[in-house]
């Protein structure tokens, strides 16, 4: 009895964390900061799915959480990417994607933060990381192998305040 219980728990507790889930509502307009501001939970939630999801699932809903996350970015008044070449992974459109949300994921968490260097990295891990977790479908790509070794030195920070 014990074990069927264990099981049951630990199947509900599993399938929480997989269950993560983001819903961009069809009706959302960007006419006011105010606007922008609503919705920066949610821009959070996009991030975090984004990052969370393989390239390979559910095509339809990540162009839509990209489109919105494009919109959002575009126009925020409160948070603003500089896309500084050699750190921004431009030949990857997915991983630019992961860039910015990572920048901006960082900058909101972080009072609105304008540290270009401190939102760079943080782009950076995030894109690192998602790079690494969809490699096989990705493929290599250089400027991301750059990214990735000098994480692995500990030389990321390092790496970005010599680019900016």
């Amino acid at each position: 009895m014990k074990i069927t219980k264990a099981f049951f728990i630990l199947l509900f507790i599993s399938t929480n964390l997989w269950a993560q889930n983001v819903e961009i509502p069809s009706n959302v307009k960007f006419e006011s900061a105010d606007d922008y501001k609503k919705t920066e939970q949610l821009v959070l939630e996009a991030t975090n799915w984004l990052l969370n999801t393989p390239i390979s699932e559910e095509g339809k809903k990540r162009n839509e959480v990209n489109d919105f996350l494009m919109k959002w970015m575009g126009g925020s008044p409160s948070v603003s990417i500089n896309l500084v070449p050699g750190i921004v992974p431009f030949d990857s459109p997915d991983c630019l994607m992961s860039f910015m949300s990572g920048w901006v994921k960082y900058s909101l968490q972080n009072n609105y933060s304008k540290n270009n260097v401190e939102c760079a990295v943080a782009g950076a891990q995030n894109s690192i990381e998602f790079y690494k977790k969809n490699k096989a479908q990705l493929g290599k790509n250089p400027d991301m192998e750059k990214l990735v070794k000098q994480d692995k030195k500990g030389k990321l920070k390092s790496y970005i305040e010599q680019k900016f």
